[in-house]
């Protein structure tokens, strides 16, 4: 006993204290490092689609209605659907309980009446926040005794979609026949069916002309567009299977998948694994020589300043047995650092034809970054870098893969400013520079805008806008002045708008001048039932241009 007492002493209390700091210590210096090994992950939340119809674009702002946007957020991206995958197209500055308003994304060409997809959180239940050990008020042990205590949510049936039937007719005095096309669409998702472990998605387009129906008999898919169609069988509380044609939010860029998906998820880490083929490039129709597969690996975690998420997918798409492309997909998303959003993803082939040789190479072929700071309520700054190659799929485009290489690369940077310093007053300023390899000159863009809110006497939202445009063809500018007004508590929505370009070609000698009015109006009978119309004059020269579109939409 005496020796074991001689043995303690030895361990002073200072000595004791050093080694209860170092621990400490390096557990904060673990915890720094797990951050930083995130922020070069990539990411997906379990998130859903929700639909939305451009309702009206001027040339800073694009106003998209949703039956609710409660869930969207400042700073979120909505999609559109090209070729079956989601193309990131506009960036959601601010929103109302039904409506956003944003900027387009890059290039982006919307207008009235077309339809975006927000991804938005799913009812799931709340995520673990990971704060410094310091900061937490309970142990490890209490946190994992209190989830094992808990029970799971019972499934409930969920049912909910969309019947919408939209035309578009156009006529000038050019020609005495006017162009009517017509579109009918049909969504469904139904979770849980029958309170199962079943779920089903669907999204269904078909549109054609209103005197033409060659092309539709000639081939159905000329018309027919499934976007999604798809079974989902929970095998237990993280882990799902899909079978069908489904977009996954998690590797988007790839666009549709027909066949078997698979997902689970463990704490915060999760992953997954697809088999199946791709969408015929011409009619989106299913071909089985379009073999793809893959699998992806991501991590998510939320702290109390913000959220970070990262994916990372490993895919190779093959044609007729053939390798038609090898690629490496990356993602990352955090506001972890106060008022500061940071988004970046990019795409690395792993392969390519050489002299008609396979070679192993990697290539960079697309890359994406964005920042959105907000020092003050009122003030917003937003930068993006776009640098992005011409996808080449080397079986698929044989016959020009050469065209394809040559004009491969363009860049794009864009800077945006929002202030608003009253409450019925907000501006913004931009401006964008792209430039492509075989360009004669770079696009230059800038962009400014003012809107009042409640304007006196007729109480509507004024919009102020100007244009500044040039690049190797052309040079000009466009002004524009926009009302806005609710009625009848906001069910009833009007819009009266003007616009003037003034454009002068480059490569040709010709300009071009137009004024353009356009009114619309969207009225929501009921919480599940609107109509919209929107009418559009063109007057140039002596030439007179008619566009009109209606849309009618049934919820359920």
């Amino acid at each position: 006993m005496n020796i074991k007492a001689v043995h303690v002493s030895t361990v002073t209390p200072v000595d004791v204290q050093k080694m209860i700091n170092m621990k400490i210590q390096m557990r904060r210096i673990s915890f720094i490092v797990f951050v930083l090994l995130c922020a070069n992950l990539v990411f997906a939340q379990e998130k859903k689609e929700i639909e939305g119809v451009v309702t009206y674009v001027t040339t800073q702002n694009v106003y998209v209605k949703f039956l609710s946007a409660k869930k969207i957020q400042s700073g979120d991206q909505l999609f559109q659907r090209e070729s079956g995958s989601l193309k990131a197209v506009l960036l959601v500055e601010q929103r109302s309980s039904v409506s956003a308003v944003g900027k387009p994304i890059g290039e982006a060409k919307l207008k009235v009446g077309d339809q975006l997809v927000a991804l938005v959180v799913d009812d799931q239940p709340e995520a673990v926040i990971l704060v410094p050990e310091s900061e937490q008020p309970v142990s490890d042990q209490h946190i994992n005794k209190i989830r094992k205590e808990e029970k799971p949510e019972q499934r409930q049936q969920k049912i909910n979609g969309r019947v919408l039937l939209t035309s578009y007719s156009n006529l000038s005095n050019l020609d005495s026949t006017a162009s009517h096309k017509l579109r009918y669409t049909f969504s469904l998702n139904a979770n849980n069916v029958a309170d199962s472990r079943v779920s089903f998605d669907s999204y269904i387009s078909f549109n054609h002309k209103l005197d033409d129906w060659a092309a539709i008999q000639e081939n159905i898919y000329n018309g027919l567009k499934i976007y999604s169609l798809n079974l989902k069988y929970e095998l237990g509380e993280s882990t799902s299977i899909w079978l069908g044609r489904k977009i996954n939010p998690k590797v988007s860029s790839l666009g549709a998948i027909d066949g078997l998906q698979f997902e689970s998820s463990f704490k915060h880490f999760y992953f997954g694994a697809v088999a199946g083929t791709r969408p015929d490039y011409s009619d989106y129709s299913v071909n089985f020589s379009l073999l793809e597969y893959g699998a992806f690996v991501g991590h998510k975690f939320q702290t109390k300043n913000g959220n970070a998420q990262t994916s990372l997918a490993l895919f190779q798409q093959n044609n007729s047995g053939h390798i038609d492309r090898r690629f490496l997909y990356f993602q990352h998303d955090n506001t972890l650092l106060p008022k500061l959003s940071f988004f970046y993803s990019t795409e690395l082939d792993l392969y390519r034809l050489q002299d008609g040789q396979p070679i192993s190479d990697l290539i960079l072929t697309s890359m994406y970054l964005s920042l959105r700071y907000r020092p003050i309520r009122q003030l917003s700054f937003a930068a993006s870098y776009d640098n992005r190659k011409n996808v080449i799929y080397y079986e698929t485009f044989k016959n020009y893969v050469d065209k394809l290489l040559e004009d491969a690369t363009r860049q794009g940077v864009q800077l945006r400013v929002n202030y608003r310093p009253f409450k019925f007053m907000n501006g913004g300023l931009s401006a964008s520079y792209r430039m492509r390899e075989n360009d004669l000159h770079p696009t230059q863009n800038a962009n400014a805008f003012l809107t009042f809110t409640q304007v006196p006497f007729i109480k509507a939202t004024a919009t102020l806008s100007a244009n500044v445009l040039q690049n190797s063809y052309l040079q000009g500018q466009i002004y524009g002045l926009r009302l806005n007004r609710d009625f009848l508590s906001g069910k009833l929505n009007a819009g009266l708008n003007y616009r003037f370009i003034d454009y002068v070609y480059l490569s040709v000698d010709g300009t071009l001048q137009q004024h353009i009015v356009e009114t619309d109006l969207s009225y929501r009978m009921n919480r599940n039932f609107s109509v919209s119309l929107n009418y559009e004059l063109t007057l140039e020269d002596q030439y007179r241009y008619h566009r009109m579109y209606f849309s009618l939409v049934k919820r359920f």
